[in-house]
Order: C-alpha cells, then structure tokens, then sequence
C-alpha cells in the first residue's frame, strides 16, 4: 500500500510528446534501493537488449536536463490503504 497516483510526462524541448497514468508504490520495487537513475538503469535487465556490455545505459543522444517535479498533496486511495492493511493481519 501507500501508492502515489499522478501523471507522468516526457518533454522534449518544452514540449509535452507523450503523458499518461502513473501509479508507484515508494520502496516496493527494488530491496537494495536503487533510487532514481538518469541515463542508466542499475537494477536487473528488464530486457534481452540488457547485455554486460551496455548495462541499461541511455545511447542515442544526450540528456541535458532533467526535473522531477512533484505536487505538495498525493492522492491516497483510503479504500485501497485499508484493504492492504487488513491482509496483513
């Protein structure tokens, strides 16, 4: 439980080129925590393109600039929260 809903946009030069859901759950995905990574991907290969070689590194262009941007007020699912908190016991 505890997840964090909002949405996620890339820009490029300014420019929104693609936004959706995102839906996160803080902590849940790695045990070693990782954390954030720009240009690089340091936890397991998510895909076959993942070789020793390359490591999950970003190729291809340079990233200038990067924000994370988040709001002050987090939506929580009280429903949600509580069905999980109920599982554990």
């Amino acid at each position: 439980y505890h997840e964090s809903h909002g949405t996620a946009r890339l820009y490029i030069d300014d420019k929104v080129v693609a936004e959706g859901p995102m839906r996160t759950q803080t902590g849940k995905f790695t045990l070693c925590g990782d954390g954030l990574c720009i240009g690089r991907d340091s936890a397991d290969a998510v895909a076959k393109e993942y070789t020793p070689e390359t490591q999950g590194k970003f190729t291809g262009g340079t990233i200038q600039f990067v924000e994370v941007s988040v709001e002050k007020e987090q939506y929580r699912n009280l429903e949600m929260e509580m069905a999980a908190a109920m599982a554990l016991d």
